[in-house]
């Protein structure tokens, strides 16, 4: 299936240091797929194919840091116009999975540079 993307957003990234090393709250990464339509009146780009707003919005506590954030992306399915829980659930994972990568990325650096030693390397599962 084609997929048209636009730009990933970071909404927002929290980092705090934990000097207590004490693990608070739960880890939690969640991928939410809702409709969207352009904005404006001329709503043509919807006939190649509906729209979706990837949403990924997360809290981690690790031993040395926590974050929480929450990232997004707008993608448009070629030739596809059902609904967003008939997409196999592997289909969502690729859509989300540069997302997932983002919030890597941006760990990786703000600990890099916060602990001034190497990045911490997020390693996650899908459930």
């Amino acid at each position: 299936m084609e997929i048209k993307t636009n730009p990933i957003v970071v909404e927002k990234y929290n980092f705090e240091g934990n000097l207590s090393g004490e693990i608070n709250g739960e880890n939690k990464i969640t991928v939410q797929l809702n409709e969207v339509e352009p904005a404006g009146d001329d709503k043509s780009i919807l006939d190649e194919g509906k729209m979706f707003k990837v949403d990924v919005p997360f809290e981690l506590s690790l031993e040395r840091f926590t974050i929480d954030g929450h990232i997004s992306r707008i993608v448009q399915l070629v030739d596809y116009f059902g609904e967003a829980n008939e997409l196999d659930k592997s289909f969502i994972a690729e859509l989300s999975s540069p997302l997932i990568d983002y919030i890597k990325r941006l760990t990786y650096e703000v600990t890099e540079i916060a602990f001034d030693e190497p990045g911490f390397d997020l390693n996650f599962e899908a459930n």
